[in-house]
């Protein structure tokens, strides 16, 4: 009896750290801004759009943002991203950016790994760039909202190497610069070509999905997650996700949802 009661313990533990999303707040300034800017990151769905604080776009809806940010890894198995993609249709924001990641490449099912062609990866992306997402694979494009002028770049880093910085714009440096990625390792491709942001945002890691005393395991454990402040007016955000790979919970490593206040130093 004992064992059954610590196996049912165990179970309901790893289920609520599974699909308790809870939203991180973040607060940073910037002179680039005027009054203040509300920017939603989600991150590594892997097919999972609901949880115990409802869905996904119930929870980012309610946080009324004004830039909403996709770092890729929508699904695990290719049948998964219509229902993902039904449920980021409901997203009321009208500037909804996604980028792509390693698992826009591929897909899973138990132990198998199929890899996509790249005529099937360019479907993928087709097919997620539909209703009111816009893809960004190497790409950006110049927004305004609330008197401030905001330059999201995204870069496909699905498959490393094919990282390409080409923004087709004058006079961006006197732009807030938002940088998307799905890999963090994206901000030493950026240092070392001297590439400015003002905040870029990536995922990939998961937080570990797996943490101990706040620390996490293997390969991953390098990369903080959360803010972390890189230099004067230059900050980087890795976000934790939402769903998971490999193993099918989480411990110590909730999904997130990240909500960042970029407010006006002027």
């Amino acid at each position: 009896m004992l064992l059954l009661l610590a196996a049912v313990a165990v179970f309901i533990y790893l289920f609520y750290e599974t699909v308790k999303a809870e939203v991180v707040e973040t607060r940073i300034e910037s002179d680039r801004i005027k009054g203040e800017l509300k920017i939603v990151q989600i991150s590594d769905l892997h097919g999972r759009t609901r949880f115990w604080t409802g869905t996904i776009g119930e929870i980012v809806d309610s946080l009324k943002p004004d830039i909403v940010c996709v770092t890729g890894d929508l699904f695990n198995r290719l049948d998964q991203l219509p229902e993902v993609m039904k449920e980021l249709a409901h997203l009321d924001c009208e500037y909804l950016f996604f980028v792509p990641g390693n698992h826009e490449r591929e897909e899973r099912k138990r132990f198998r790994r199929r890899k996509f062609t790249e005529e099937q990866y360019v479907a993928v992306l087709r097919d997620i760039g539909v209703r009111n997402m816009r893809v960004l694979a190497n790409e950006g494009e110049l927004i305004r909202i609330k008197q401030s002028d905001i330059f999201v770049y995204g870069f496909d880093n699905s498959l490393y190497g094919s990282e390409k910085y080409a923004p087709h714009l004058d006079d961006i440096d006197e732009t807030f610069r938002l940088m998307l990625a799905h890999s963090p390792s994206i901000v030493r491709w950026l240092d070392k070509r001297s590439i400015g942001f003002e905040l870029l945002l990536a995922g990939h890691t998961h937080g570990g999905q797996i943490r101990f005393l706040g620390k996490a395991l293997g390969r991953y454990a390098r990369y903080h997650t959360g803010m972390k402040k890189l230099g004067p007016g230059r900050y980087f955000y890795v976000n934790r996700g939402l769903g998971t790979i490999h193993l099918p919970f989480r411990i110590g490593c909730r999904p997130e949802v990240a909500l960042i206040r970029v407010v006006g130093s002027r």
